[in-house]
């Protein structure tokens, strides 16, 4: 009789999985991940500044600026290809806040709770970083097609809730017939509408692209599941939508991450093929998307550093 595998056993084998997931998702979408410099101090200057001038900056734990490098990131990485330095610091900013929020909300709820009701009626949140937020929000109208920006501001509206959804839901169990549930909820967390359109440069007409957008988050979604799941699972971490479908389906989370990988895979080609009528939407897309990919790579808090990809 074989003797019984030990624990760092398993978790070794579970890292050379996730390992050869994510390589074959990178290599199905031709994805160039080592050629991505995330150190651009100067951009990082610009987005302090600006966060500075805003009010942003604050003393104690209510202050973007420990956020404001990661924000950076995505933005010097997912949105290179943009032409308007605006636009880029408006996703640095976006997306600092965005992690802002995930790394303090998850047990302190009740200011994310009144937020969207702050927001529509324009009165101050309880916490300063989310006045913040409202405010950059309310930017996205000046920096995009009114169809684009309306899809990206519900997007938002949509993420923030999350954040209470989960919180509200952490004894939930999952039901074996709630099938679509996780990813229902994945995409309301995700913001991936606007981080998808965020891709597409205010000079692109919008039924050059908007076709793409289902696709596009599938794509988002997915990946950024595929790129947290070693982080998450290293963590301990149960509620991420990848366990949430293994509950649900009675497979494991092996099993559901390449499910995941064949879906983004498929969802990437169909982008491709969408958008191959206008230049500008495809060039758009594919610089996004490598970007988004040396995102993950460049953020230390994803650890995939350690798969040696």
């Amino acid at each position: 009789m074989l003797p019984a595998r030990n624990d760092l056993q398993l978790k070794a084998e579970m890292h050379v999985e996730i390992r050869n997931c994510i390589k074959g998702f990178l290599g199905h979408c031709q994805i160039d991940y080592h050629q991505y410099d995330s150190t651009d101090k100067t951009f990082l200057a610009l987005c302090y500044e600006e966060a500075n001038s805003r009010g942003y900056i604050l003393e104690g734990e209510q202050s973007l600026l420990p956020f404001i490098p990661g924000g950076a990131i995505m933005a010097l990485t997912g949105y290179a290809h943009l032409q308007d330095i605006r636009v880029q610091i408006l996703i640095a900013l976006y997306t600092a806040c965005g992690i802002y929020l995930d790394d303090k909300f998850k047990q302190d709820i009740d200011a994310v709770a009144s937020f969207g009701e702050n927001f529509l009626h324009a009165t101050p949140h309880k916490d300063r970083v989310l006045d913040a937020f409202s405010d950059i929000i309310l930017e996205i109208f000046r920096c995009f097609p009114r169809v684009a920006a309306n899809i990206m501001v519900s997007s938002t509206l949509n993420g923030v809730n999350a954040l209470l959804l989960e919180y509200e839901t952490r004894d939930m169990k999952i039901s074996k017939h709630a099938g679509h549930y996780p990813t229902f909820s994945r995409v309301m967390s995700g913001a991936s509408e606007t981080y998808a359109l965020f891709a597409f440069p205010a000079t692109v007409p919008v039924e050059d692209y908007i076709q793409a957008l289902p696709e596009l988050m599938i794509f988002i979604n997915n990946g950024n599941d595929i790129l947290s799941f070693f982080k998450e699972e290293s963590d301990g971490e149960s509620t991420n939508r990848i366990s949430l479908l293994a509950a649900s389906s009675g497979l494991s989370k092996i099993q559901v991450l390449h499910d995941l990988v064949n879906e983004a895979a498929i969802a990437n080609d169909n982008v491709l093929e969408i958008l191959k009528h206008s230049h500008a939407a495809y060039n758009a897309y594919r610089k996004f998307s490598c970007g988004f990919i040396g995102f993950h790579l460049a953020l230390k808090r994803y650890r995939l550093v350690e798969l040696d990809l």
